[in-house]
């Protein structure tokens, strides 16, 4: 008799349990969901300051991805952010175009537009180039890093 109660306080206290579990995952997803994209925005600073030391931390050791033309992994994956910034007349910025962020479980998506933006600095002429981008991002212990990602020129 004793241990049936037992098992019937058990009980109430696992679906107790099991409620604040779901709604707890219910919660993070927005938060993972920012928490992502503001790792982006990280990398568009590291990129803006011309960082690349800074730029390569958000990186996994095991990267590979299309960040162009051609496959790189993370030794080369910084290559492209010294030719913004080799014309000393030309003032780089950019504008992001969040499209979506799409989390599953401890991995996250992240799909959005980017626009480059050269300013002559001497003329003031502009050009843009725009960009469809997507990274993959996994979290390792508390930190997400990006595993994979492609980026395509946007006609």
């Amino acid at each position: 008799m004793i241990n049936n109660l037992r098992k019937m306080k058990v009980i109430p206290l696992l679906v107790l349990l099991l409620i604040i579990q779901w709604s707890v995952s219910a919660q993070t997803t927005e938060q993972i969901k920012n928490e992502v994209w503001q790792r982006e925005l990280q990398y568009w600073k590291y990129v803006e300051k011309n960082d690349t030391t800074g730029y390569k931390t958000l990186w996994h050791k095991d990267f590979i991805g299309y960040p162009g033309d051609d496959i790189a992994d993370k030794s080369h994956i910084a290559d492209w952010i010294a030719e913004l910034f080799k014309d000393k007349n030309l003032k780089y910025s950019h504008a992001l175009h969040k499209k979506a962020v799409n989390v599953i479980d401890d991995v996250a998506m992240t799909f959005y537009d980017e626009d480059d933006i050269l300013t002559n600095k001497n003329t003031g002429a502009v050009t843009k180039d725009t960009y469809k981008i997507t990274h993959t991002w996994k979290k390792f212990g508390n930190t997400w890093l990006i595993i994979g990602g492609m980026a395509g020129y946007k006609q």
